[in-house]
């Protein structure tokens, strides 16, 4: 099956591919902006996927420097506690653990 060389005027411009009959169709959305002569609805609108992507993208970094900031505490206390035994371990406070981290 062809797709139609007409587009309705009242629908989102974007065209989608359907899986389940492997055919591409126009979106059945209504329009709700207009960018450089195309129609688009909210979700295919080029400003909302890139606001959309940037924010995507901030709650990756903020998640990766969570990860890299825990990941480094563990590294200094293995350094700070390395060595010693059973019962030192117990003793350790938070006192020993803020001076090795002002030492790393």
């Amino acid at each position: 099956m062809q797709r139609s060389k007409t587009l309705n005027p009242d629908q989102c411009q974007k065209w989608i591919f359907s899986f389940s009959d492997f055919i591409s169709h126009q979106c059945t959305r209504r329009v709700v902006v207009n960018y450089d002569g195309f129609n688009y609805c909210k979700i295919h609108d080029p400003e909302y996927i890139k606001a959309k992507g940037k924010a995507r993208q901030e709650k990756w970094d903020r998640e990766w420097a969570e990860r890299r900031k825990r990941g480094n505490l563990e590294v200094v206390r293995r350094k700070a506690t390395a060595g010693l035994t059973l019962d030192e371990l117990n003793a350790v406070t938070p006192d020993l653990i803020r001076k090795a981290l002002k030492e790393a």
